[in-house]
């Protein structure tokens, strides 16, 4: 198993752009075909590539709770890097591809917005980008010989069409309840498109029939049961990090396991309907912006995962796709808030009255002011820690932080404390 021909290949395309004016990524269809196929059959061909994709695809996937998104952002984030690549090959006199600003809209938009700060400067190790010491650039050490960008340029290439192969399995297979750990596993041990599929769609059935069986007496004759298959099960949850056996029948405790701010709520939980604890606290709901703009929480999307307010125009498309949108019911109001409350952003020291947030670090959960070095440390550590761009943005997420959240259901609350 070489990558002999695939090397070939690339470098024929590259001949091809040679002349050309602007440096863009491999969209050549002979090239993409021969490599896709080639890392479809091997998936071992990543190792030989030396791109760390699977790796690198594990830690963007990590925490997230829709694959097919992110799977098509960090096709994105693969596709730059290969870009850099090709800069660095093409034009390696022009000084300005020799740094990296980490807080620049192409690397916050399209590498962050993706990956883990770690990840990315794993990625970029690769061309020989280093942090510098105060975690705002990255600069390139020595110039990487040509022979070494146009392979780091291939493996970014490779990386970039894993991601759109995990899509198509994850989309055609129907697998909806498998997480990124399943499907990487399944990708890396089953070779050709059609064994993984079949494999994704068997784990899918298992893991429904065996959700079916916990819940009837009759287990045994549940289908499927009497073969003896091993089935990979993942052991740390993608959503909290915790062990799977500390889940309550297959539900995330780092949704269930809020603070609880209201006697009214706690008791309205006690005797609200199962319904809303089966079909949404074991996924990774989110709040629209629309739910902080008109103080509302009326409607839910099942197929975004998405949480709305009673005016927002982002349901009527919704609804043109077929998606399942359904007004919420009271215990459904209630416990979406109380896991918000435990999301909450809070302001860092730094912030003082009347200035707006530029950094928001997703592992401490705080929101920072421009040149911070709480945010510095916070990046030299690793976190999950962004620019917020845009000023309107910037209102919002101050906004999210100082809001009392008990009024996205306020109504529910007096309809309670009244019963």
């Amino acid at each position: 198993m070489t990558t002999g021909s695939l090397l070939a290949q690339y470098k024929s395309w590259l001949l091809s752009v040679s002349i050309a004016e602007t440096v863009a990524p491999c969209t050549e269809n002979k090239t993409i075909e021969l490599v896709r196929q080639r890392i479809l059959e091997e998936p071992d061909l990543h190792n030989i590539l030396q791109n760390d994709a699977f790796q690198l695809i594990s830690c963007g996937l990590q925490g997230k709770a829709e694959l097919l998104p992110t799977l098509q952002h960090l096709g994105c984030a693969f596709q730059t890097l290969e870009q850099a690549a090709l800069h660095l090959y093409f034009t390696p006199w022009r000084k300005e591809f020799h740094t990296i600003k980490t807080y620049s809209g192409h690397y916050v938009h399209m590498l962050e917005a993706a990956l883990p700060q770690d990840a990315i400067f794993q990625a970029l190790k690769r061309l020989n980008y280093e942090p510098e010491e105060d975690g705002t650039s990255l600069k390139l050490q020595v110039l990487p010989a040509p022979q070494t960008l146009v392979e780091a340029a291939l493996g970014f290439l490779a990386a970039q069409l894993e991601c759109n192969i995990l899509a198509e399995l994850a989309s055609c297979s129907g697998s909806t309840v498998v997480n990124g750990a399943d499907l990487i596993h399944e990708r890396q041990s089953w070779r050709g498109e059609k064994a993984c599929m079949e494999r994704l769609q068997k784990l899918v059935l298992k893991l429904r029939t065996a959700s079916v069986a916990k819940s009837s007496t009759a287990v045994d004759s549940v289908n499927g049961t009497s073969s003896g298959e091993v089935f990979y099960q993942p052991q740390i949850c993608d959503h909290c990090h915790e062990p799977w056996h500390k889940h309550v029948n297959g539900g995330c405790e780092m949704i269930i396991d809020q603070p609880v701010h209201s006697n009214h709520m706690e008791s309205h939980i006690q005797r609200g309907d199962d319904r809303f604890h089966t079909q949404i606290t074991n996924v990774d709901f989110v709040m629209h912006d629309c739910v902080f703009v008109e103080k509302s929480l009326e409607q839910c999307c099942a197929s975004c995962h998405i949480f709305h307010s009673g005016v927002c125009s982002i349901v009527k498309g919704c609804r043109g796709k077929g998606h399942k949108v359904t007004q919420m019911t009271s215990s459904e109001k209630i416990q979406a808030v109380m896991r918000e409350q435990g999301r909450k952003y809070q302001l860092h020291c730094c912030l003082q009255p009347g200035q707006l947030p530029h950094y928001r670090c997703g592992h401490c959960r705080q929101l920072h002011y421009i040149n911070c070095k709480g945010f510095q440390e916070c990046r030299r550590q690793g976190h999950n820690a962004t620019m917020i761009m845009l000023e309107k943005d910037q209102k919002l997420w101050l906004q999210r932080s100082l809001m009392d959240l008990t009024i996205l259901c306020k109504d529910t609350l007096v309809h309670t404390s009244k019963s």
